[in-house]
């Protein structure tokens, strides 16, 4: 097998990991969004955070609070920035003092019972030094590191998600590693076609979402800035955008039913040999599923390094240099046959 040819039918296999892993990341929103994930995940932190039942109930009753509730579709916003938290959270202390000055803060922290989020703000309030703009500061940071951590939350949630959809989605689209390979080692046109798609690919801008995506406003909710507006909940569109995508690995031996494996099982004769073909195909099925898990920014960097370096080709071998010696004892030897 030739340089291009190893090259090319790792380029067919990546081509395929990345189209499946983003089918997956469609799949991933559309789930979060039904199940409102990051709102869900966000009010459980808030209400590990406001520990006392009257400044949550409080809290969520402040009008940077409540009106941006009742403007959401879920009843909950999916992001807050820690300015709004804690511009929210002092105004909260006292609902008779919506803008309450240094003292009146420290005061009313002081005649709350004993909770988390009181040793919280008292800490804060002693590092301000009856500064109030500092006081805001530190709690927006305070909240802005806690989110940090609710993120792990979400992601790990979402981790798991991803994995079962991309399980799903391999079983579902017979989408065999083993099969795959195969077939593109036999088939230089269907190499060649995967190639071109992949070449499409890597050209096109903002094909995946970035591996180390930021939070909106502060709020790390485990979400990139780009996801921030709600997924359009329309199965047409989401068959669409399905179709679209898996339109690009449709010249593949993918899907059901399978006609090699039926021709193979046909020829076998012993019980051995169907249960060899069983095996191979669980395997190629699982190694498909775990590459997916990896996620569709690790393919599209991996696919991206190998069309570069197929691009690049092969060095050509150095041209042998002569010996400077050798060329001046040659030269000499003529010129004295000359003599």
């Amino acid at each position: 097998m030739s340089y291009n040819a190893a090259l090319d039918i790792a380029i067919g296999l990546v081509l395929m990991y990345l189209v499946l892993s983003l089918m997956g990341t469609v799949v991933n929103e559309y789930i979060a969004t039904l199940l409102k994930l990051r709102a869900t995940t966000l009010r459980d932190a808030l209400k590990q955070i406001l520990d006392s039942k009257v400044l949550h109930a409080d809290f969520y009753n402040h009008g940077l609070i409540d009106s941006a509730n009742k403007a959401t579709t879920g009843g909950h916003v999916s992001y807050l920035s820690g300015q709004t938290f804690a511009l929210a959270l002092l105004g909260s202390l006292d609902p008779t003092k919506p803008l309450p000055d240094f003292a009146q803060i420290k005061s009313a922290v002081q005649n709350m019972p004993d909770c988390n989020i009181r040793d919280v703000l008292l800490a804060h309030i002693t590092l301000a030094n009856k500064d109030l703009t500092t006081l805001r500061d530190d709690l927006a940071g305070y909240f802005d590191g806690v989110m940090d951590r609710v993120s792990g939350t979400y992601k790990r949630y979402l981790k798991w998600i991803s994995f079962a959809v991309g399980a799903v989605l391999v079983v579902a689209l017979n989408a065999d590693t083993i099969a795959v390979a195969t077939a593109l080692w036999k088939d230089s046109s269907l190499r060649s076609q995967m190639v071109e798609e992949a070449r499409a690919i890597v050209n096109q801008k903002d094909v995946v979402p970035s591996s180390d995506p930021k939070p909106k406003d502060g709020a790390a909710s485990g979400a990139p800035n780009k996801s921030a507006a709600p997924l359009e909940l329309d199965p047409d569109k989401l068959a669409t955008r399905l179709g679209d995508l898996e339109s690009k690995i449709r010249p593949l031996p993918i899907g059901w039913p399978d006609k090699d494996l039926k021709n193979r099982w046909d020829a076998g004769h012993d019980v051995c040999s169907g249960l060899f073909l069983l095996l191979m195909k669980l395997i190629g099925l699982v190694m498909s599923a775990l590459a997916v898990s990896l996620g569709a920014p690790f393919w599209f960097d991996t696919l991206s390094m190998i069309m570069n370096v197929r691009g690049t080709g092969t060095k050509p071998k150095p041209a042998q240099k002569s010996d400077p010696a050798q060329k001046t004892a040659g030269g000499s030897a003529m010129s004295g046959g000359k003599a």
